[in-house]
């Protein structure tokens, strides 16, 4: 799901749970929820050895639409991107964590939202097998050579 579409989703979700809960730990779910993807930054320097945010969304946009044409056969062979923020095992660290530190369980609901609208996305585009888990991410990074 794009920046833009996440942001839009979220701000509802803010504004219902200004009824349930108190406004700065509504701001941290938001906040939360949205810089979940500096993954996908983190990912692009890595990767293109580039420090540029806007050309990382450029370039994330134009990957993102190429691999949204591919068949699921040809999915399931390309090379995923490892976004180390998406995925159940980031989930239970930040559950785990919030035991300790219980802001953090704000974190981990902002998250958790986050990886719930990108789960919709990749039911659509069928790809949900490679959301769900950071490791199984990597696994098909290193085994598929295909970019």
């Amino acid at each position: 799901m794009l920046v833009k579409n996440h942001i839009i989703i979220n701000l509802i979700v803010g504004v219902i749970l200004l009824f349930v809960i108190e406004p700065i730990y509504v701001l941290i779910v938001f906040l939360s929820s949205i810089l979940i993807d500096f993954d996908h930054y983190i990912y692009y320097v890595f990767e293109k050895k580039r420090f540029s945010l806007k050309s990382a969304y450029k370039w994330y946009l134009i990957e993102r639409e190429k691999f949204h044409k591919l068949s699921p056969k040809e999915k399931k062979k390309h090379k995923y991107f490892i976004f180390i923020f998406h995925g159940i095992e980031c989930l239970a660290v930040l559950f785990l964590l919030s035991y300790y530190y219980p802001i953090i369980f704000f974190v981990f609901i902002g998250f958790l939202i986050h990886l719930i609208e990108d789960l919709i996305i990749s039911i659509k585009f069928k790809y949900l097998e490679r959301k769900l888990f950071l490791s199984y991410a990597i696994y098909l990074h290193i085994k598929n050579k295909v970019k």
